[in-house]
């Protein structure tokens, strides 16, 4: 259980994550800073602060890791790729997309499977790590949500995730969703939570139903044992 790993363990479990539009440059450099004085696995950041991400985490083993049409999700696939490949050069090594939520709802199951497998084909072209945040948020039915992990899963992403945490579609991570997530992936894909995870406790328990990763703002608060800011993502 993660209660008895070490910090150190625990933080490469952590992608230690700040998007807020108006973070300014002292405090992505202050975020940076901490990603490294932590080990977190990595540092989720807006796209613009990544050039700067690359030099300051260089040489730290800290991974730098970004979003693609956050939060509104419905850029094209060709303009998600476009997005992707700026990025690459930019120097990321991963980052999270929403798919198309409105083609599932739409019942355009080919349409959304074959957006991800567009945007994940690309993404591993460039050496890329990518992660479908599927935002449950928008899908009630469980039945729904599985099927959104199947066709994420089967188009090739790294990971699924239940959520962003933020927004319309963004919904807090539970243990309900990530038994879903995790009954309806199939190898190598793996499971990410993210969206109020702010204390050790509930990354335990979402870690004990099958999560591997978590993206949160409340990272130093969970490697140090206390609880985070119950209103941030």
């Amino acid at each position: 259980m993660i209660e008895k790993w070490t910090k150190d363990r625990i933080a490469k479990h952590i992608q230690f994550t700040n998007v807020n539009p108006d973070l300014d440059l002292a405090g992505i450099k202050e975020h940076l800073r901490s990603c490294v004085e932590y080990g977190f696995q990595a540092a989720m950041i807006s796209p613009c602060w990544v050039r700067l991400a690359k030099q300051s985490l260089a040489g730290s083993g800290v991974r730098i890791a970004t979003t693609v049409n956050f939060p509104q999700a419905t850029d094209t696939a060709e303009m998600k790729v476009a997005v992707l490949r700026i990025l690459a050069k930019e120097g990321a090594d991963e980052f999270d997309f929403p798919p198309n939520p409105a083609f599932l709802l739409s019942g355009m199951d080919e349409e959304y499977f074959r957006e991800i497998e567009t945007v994940s084909a690309a993404a591993h072209r460039e050496g890329l790590v990518v992660k479908a945040m599927l935002e449950f948020g928008y899908f009630p039915a469980a039945a729904m949500k599985a099927k959104a992990t199947q066709l994420a899963s089967r188009a090739g992403v790294d990971w699924v995730k239940n959520s962003s945490g933020w927004g319309k579609g963004g919904s807090a991570a539970t243990v309900e969703d990530v038994v879903i997530l995790k009954a309806n992936v199939a190898g190598p894909c793996r499971v990410k939570v993210s969206g109020k995870v702010n204390s050790l406790a509930k990354m335990d328990a979402l870690f004990e139903a099958g999560a591997e990763l978590v993206g949160t703002s409340s990272g130093p608060a969970i490697v140090d044992g206390g609880m985070g800011d119950a209103s941030a993502y």
